[in-house]
């Protein structure tokens, strides 16, 4: 009889996922107890799942991502709480200056912003996105440059962290970032490692980073921070911030817009 340490890699994944998915939260010596696996191998396992955007990783275990681990289409998100992400969008354009040079995220809200550019002089959009950066070319008199990096199909944009030299003499007004959460704890979080990289490094890039992020994803956690909340300017959303959250963010001097 084959003993529980025997099984395949992939059978032992697809069974930690399940376990962390029921339980929420389990921690390594719980998993080492349950298949009969060293620590190291159990650590193994969780940081593949993590890299894969399955798990969230923590001190000492995992925990389990809120919502599907498979990140629906762009054209599906993008229609979802469509209006929510027009009205941030809208208001993150008018953060906006003459002059600017400015990073647009790949994601479906900060996709709403090119629209409401238009009218404004002589800005430098930087994109991940080939939505955003073909809607700009075709509308705007704006320099628009594309990130490097791997396409991914499912968003229509390139993931994976900027080659440095492409990088190194940039100065960015203000990066204009979606996420999958946010909390006063970890910042704004994505559910994609590819993004997470990508957005880390524009952050450092930026002088001020703005956050997009609707109601449903205030006090949620996603896979990793790519903007902790010393990195963050604004914090753009609708709906209403919890109390709590709403004082956090002023006594830190974070700007907070609802619309």
């Amino acid at each position: 009889m084959k003993k529980k340490g025997d099984i395949f890699t992939e059978e032992r994944h697809r069974q930690i996922l399940e376990l962390i998915n029921d339980r929420r939260r389990i921690t390594v010596k719980e998993l080492c107890d349950h298949f009969n696996v060293s620590m190291v191998t159990v650590r193994n396992d969780l940081n593949e799942l993590k890299v894969h955007g399955r798990i969230i990783r923590t001190h000492g275990g995992a925990m389990a991502i809120d919502g599907p681990a498979l990140v629906p289409p762009f054209g599906v998100r993008k229609q979802t709480s469509a209006e929510s992400k027009k009205a941030i969008g809208k208001a993150a354009a008018a953060l906006v200056n003459d002059g600017e040079v400015i990073f647009i995220d790949g994601g479906t809200t900060a996709a709403e912003m090119p629209p409401h550019l238009v009218g404004k002089k002589d800005l430098t959009v930087i994109t991940p996105s080939i939505e955003v950066a073909y809607w700009l070319v075709v509308n705007t008199p704006f320099n628009v440059y594309m990130l490097n990096g791997f396409i991914n199909r499912r968003s229509f944009a390139t993931i994976g962290e900027p080659y440095d030299g492409f990088m190194s003499e940039w100065i960015i007004s203000k990066a204009f970032c979606g996420a999958a959460g946010f909390t006063i704890q970890e910042g704004l979080t994505d559910n994609h490692i590819g993004f997470v990289e990508q957005k880390r490094a524009i952050v450092k890039k930026a002088l001020t980073t703005v956050g997009l992020v609707d109601c449903s994803k205030l006090g949620k956690v996603s896979l990793g921070t790519f903007a902790r909340i010393d990195e963050i300017g604004v914090i753009v959303t609708t709906g209403g911030i919890p109390g709590e959250m709403a004082s956090a963010l002023k006594a830190r001097g974070i700007e907070a817009i609802v619309v």
